[in-house]
């Protein structure tokens, strides 16, 4: 029953959090547009010879996945700050955890919609074989989205909360992104190549383990950050 009750108060908040956004567009139209112009601006530099191509595409792409996906990361929650209402989303029966959760979700989604844009944009663009092993590609894409989403929301509610902090969220999403971003991309480049060995599997599983770490530490963490 319990579980129950907490499956539901997270759709809640994904749900309010998804029509938020839809009937705003405060961040996703902005953030779409900025991964575009950076796809266009990579993929116009890379007049190389296809081995190169395939050897720098990977880091590329994501590359342009954390630079437009920090826009929606950084207004994870905003809304709330901003209308007030995040005094009364604290005092519903509804735990940190489903809140950090819910937020996750959000985010994952949105950066779900962003690498569904430029992944096949850069494809079209640069014509490297992103899409040659889509089981492949997908797996590495779900895994480099949670990884950036986890660490962005817990980072996103701590820069949210003093206005002096607003404008720090990629200066400390840095850092944390950072290997995920590398090992997103050497997964990436071995599967263009159809390299599922050792390294493929180790990059995934490295991969795999900073999604579960920061997913982890978020919740972990959660109650501490958004304390006033």
């Amino acid at each position: 029953m319990a579980s129950l009750e907490m499956t539901a108060r997270l759709w809640w908040i994904l749900w309010k959090d998804l029509v938020s956004e839809c009937r705003a567009r405060r961040a996703w139209p902005a953030m779409l547009l900025l991964g575009i112009v950076v796809a266009f601006t990579f993929a116009g530099q890379m007049d190389l010879p296809p081995d190169e191509q395939k050897r720098v595409a990977g880091g590329l792409v994501w590359l342009a996945i954390f630079l437009a996906g920090m826009l929606a990361l950084e207004r994870s929650f905003a809304s709330e700050r901003e209308n007030g209402c995040w005094q009364g989303l604290r005092l519903c029966p509804v735990s940190s955890h489903a809140v950090y959760l819910a937020k996750l979700a959000v985010n994952v989604v949105a950066l779900a919609a962003l690498q569904g844009v430029l992944i096949p944009l850069f494809v079209v663009l640069s014509g490297v074989p992103l899409l040659a092993h889509p089981a492949a590609m997908l797996l590495v894409a779900a895994l480099g989205n949670v990884a950036l989403a986890a660490a962005g929301t817990l980072l996103g509610a701590l820069t949210a909360g003093s206005r002096n902090t607003a404008h720090l969220l990629p200066l400390l999403l840095l850092p944390m992104a950072v290997p995920a971003v590398l090992a997103a991309a050497e997964a990436t480049r071995l599967a263009m190549d159809g390299q599922f060995g050792a390294p493929w599997r180790q990059w995934t599983e490295l991969l795999a383990a900073f999604a579960v770490l920061f997913t982890t530490i978020g919740i972990m963490l959660f109650d501490f950050v958004i304390e006033e």
